[in-house]
């Protein structure tokens, strides 16, 4: 096994294919795992996969990987069933010690290794292609809603036979496969909309399903191992005495029916495959197909080193079982769910997972683009908090799209809630930036004129709404935010998605977060006007140059910047990281972000101060914790790491800052005992997971694949 990066084997990891909303969880020791579909979380099964010495009946020992509840218990992890078996001395189940077990995790594999027994897990990363333009066999590949993985014994250096299981506690629900499956398969649904297969590689043993009530009465059932009152289902092998025995497992899901409401849907894959049957033996048919991303990003991320790889391994796991491709009246509809929350597409994910996806699937962005304007754009007015008066606003979007499956109505999202002055307030000028920032990477990355022409009206909105986020007088505007949404009403106020912060970030008004995303904002939108041939786009750039007079003036004497530009604003003491966020963007417009982040260009001064603020915070320690983790507002305790990647990104990049120190401390904080259950988190206090669990968002760090 090769060298590991973190200093335990304890964590959970998700294995998920794309589009489908289903995850096999395993690998926190003492906890259950398993599959599941539309979760946000882990599924609770008790996991065994384990081995034996004798014959499947034989008194004694199961040796399992720690995946099932107890694993880890002062009394050697002992699982013994209370019903005495047809034998003298019954079957018990006993945990594998950790000393005993290595793992090797890695982009599109997991590997478990322990004395005779090897568990290789396969994690799909697929370019899904186009829809539109893609054959079936193409689409059936990039879309398999399934994982597999083999699982193998070697017996070669015994003289005794010895047993093979892989077995998952259901509790209900589960019946054997009698029909469909290919020659020596054998398999098993679950509620009929999951299902497992399994097969040997090779002839030198004999595959027995079982269905019991637990996976020792399984083992020794002699007469009938399939029960179908039992919950517990999965299968064993005797390999003899010499012999070495590869047992090849799909995991799959199918879901035939309506999967949503609002908006009706089904999956995407239906039109792909028949039924659960047919995923399996499509799984099966080509678990011999090796897994492979594109060769220039395989190249750079085997330049990175181990911590780098593990951290983008863990964010690219969990992204994938967030991920929903539908069908809605023969159209795709891409949704990525918020993790544990499972709100759909929330559009201040969707702008983070923006650089993984156009490495990945560009589609998906014009298509979480469009499904947006179609369905979750809308007009307001805008106003100081605590006045009557409006002025006209202009277009924005949701926050999000719905939640779990149910999709919200049009112009409406599960989020946003009026008169709420801190989190679940509206998000409406970051979200008018989201959407405008993801629109001008799409086209500057893919060239998409058409899709520009067609939406020339979107983009002048998209300037004439964050010019009156400003100000209505042209006169008084500063080129940063200084009215919220009329839909915020007299007591709320907007908000960021850094929404359980504190006023460092909470507040968008006069937020310096903001301020450089909005800077980011307007030369995107007037990149995309310069294209279309519009005059506006001189206005746009206008905007961004008094956005970046506007920073430079709030310079403080030791060279940083206030988090909130109100003296009389608590967050105006704070310091953030999140000030260079807004970089990222023209980092990723080619030569027409080069120009603009030159440090001889038109934004030279900008660039500079930025750049100070940065070096100075990470210098004072403010912005580290004591682990060495980064902190991203000096006066919070609550830190992101899909920020802290997009950070470390454009500080390591563009003002060549090595953060990378603070990467193994991240890696800790994920597999610390109280985080480590949930996967991949997100949000953090004090290096503790506490929200944003089970979480899609941190494929940010394929920027560091650039």
């Amino acid at each position: 096994m090769k060298n590991q990066v973190t200093t335990t084997h304890s964590y959970n990891a998700q294995h998920s294919p794309a589009g489908a909303f289903f995850s096999f969880t395993c690998g926190k020791f003492g906890s259950q795992g398993g599959i599941a579909a539309e979760s946000g979380g882990p599924a609770n099964q008790d996991i065994h996969i384990g081995y034996k010495v004798g014959k499947p009946s034989d008194p004694g020992q199961l040796m399992c990987l720690p995946f099932f509840e107890g694993a880890d218990s002062d009394e050697a992890a002992r699982f013994d069933v209370e019903k005495e078996s047809n034998s003298d001395k019954p079957i018990s189940v006993r945990a594998i010690e950790p000393k005993l077990i290595g793992r090797d995790y890695q982009l599109l594999q997991d590997v478990w290794q322990t004395g005779p027994m090897t568990l290789s897990i396969h994690t799909p990363c697929p370019s899904i292609p186009d829809p539109e333009f893609a054959t079936t066999q193409e689409l059936r590949k990039a879309l398999r809603p399934a994982v597999t993985s083999t699982l193998t014994l070697d017996n070669s250096k015994n003289d005794q036979p010895m047993t093979l299981v892989f077995s998952m506690a259901f509790g209900h629900g589960a019946a054997k496969i009698h029909d469909g499956l290919g020659d020596k398969r054998v398999g098993f649904s679950i509620l009929q909309t999951m299902g497992l297969a399994f097969e040997l590689a090779d002839e030198n043993a004999c595959l027995t399903p079982f269905q019991h009530f637990t996976v020792e009465s399984g083992l020794a059932a002699k007469a009938q191992p399939v029960f179908g009152l039992g919950g517990t289902i999965g299968v064993f092998v005797t390999v003899e005495a010499g012999q070495k025995t590869q047992l090849n497992i799909a995991l799959a899901s199918y879901n035939s029916a309506i999967a949503t409401t609002g908006i009706e849907s089904r999956y995407y894959y239906t039109r792909l495959f028949a039924n659960l049957t047919d995923v399996l033996n499509d799984a099966l048919d080509h678990i011999d197909e090796p897994l492979a991303i594109d060769p220039a990003y395989q190249q750079a991320y085997d330049k990175l080193t181990s911590q780098q790889q593990w951290l983008i391994a863990h964010a690219t796991h969990s992204y994938f079982g967030s991920t929903q491709l539908m069908d809605v009246a023969g159209k795709p509809y891409w949704i990525v769910n918020e993790g544990e929350y499972c709100m759909i597409n929330t559009l201040d994910l969707s702008v983070d997972h923006l650089f993984f996806e156009l490495k990945q699937n560009p589609w998906v962005v014009r298509n979480v683009l469009d499904r947006f304007l179609e369905h979750y754009s809308y007009f307001d007015e805008v106003t100081l908090p605590g006045t009557d008066e409006t002025w006209p606003g202009g277009i924005s979007f949701t926050h999000d799209q719905g939640v779990f499956n149910n999709f919200t109505p049009k112009g409406t999202s599960s989020y946003e809630v009026t008169e709420e002055p801190g989190c679940f307030s509206h998000m409406t000028q970051e979200q008018l930036c989201n959407w405008s920032l993801m629109a001008a990477s799409y086209v500057s990355q893919t060239n998409d004129q058409n899709w520009l022409q067609a939406n020339r009206h979107v983009i002048l909105a998209c300037l004439q709404s964050m010019l009156n986020r400003d100000h209505h007088d042209p006169a008084k505007r500063t080129g940063v935010m200084q009215f919220d949404s009329s839909r915020c009403g007299k007591m709320g106020q907007e908000i960021t998605t850094y929404d359980s912060l504190d006023h460092s970030l909470a507040q968008s008004r006069n937020n310096l977060y903001i301020a450089i995303k909005g800077w980011a904002t307007y030369l995107g939108l007037a990149m995309l006007l310069g294209e279309l041939g519009e005059a506006m786009s001189n206005e746009a750039e206008a905007a961004a140059k008094r956005a970046a007079a506007t920073v430079i003036k709030q310079v403080q004497p030791d060279g940083t910047l206030p988090a909130v530009f109100e003296a009389q604003n608590p967050g105006h003491v704070s310091r953030i990281l999140p000030a260079i966020e807004g970089l990222v963007y023209p980092m990723h417009w080619g030569k027409s972000g080069q120009a603009v982040l030159d440090a001889n260009g038109p934004f030279a001064e900008l660039r500079k101060v930025l750049k100070t603020h940065t070096q100075t915070l990470l210098n004072s320690g403010k912005n580290h914790f004591p682990d060495g983790g980064i902190r991203l507002s000096s006066t919070s305790a609550n830190s992101w790491l899909s920020k802290i990647s997009i950070f470390q990104h454009v500080a390591n990049r563009l003002f060549e800052i090595d953060t990378t120190s603070s990467d193994a401390s991240h890696i800790n904080w994920l597999t610390g005992e109280q985080s480590s259950y949930f996967a991949m988190s997100d949000q953090f206090v004090d290096g503790v997971a506490k929200g944003s669990k089970y979480y899609p968002r941190i494929v940010t760090n394929w920027l560091w694949l650039d």
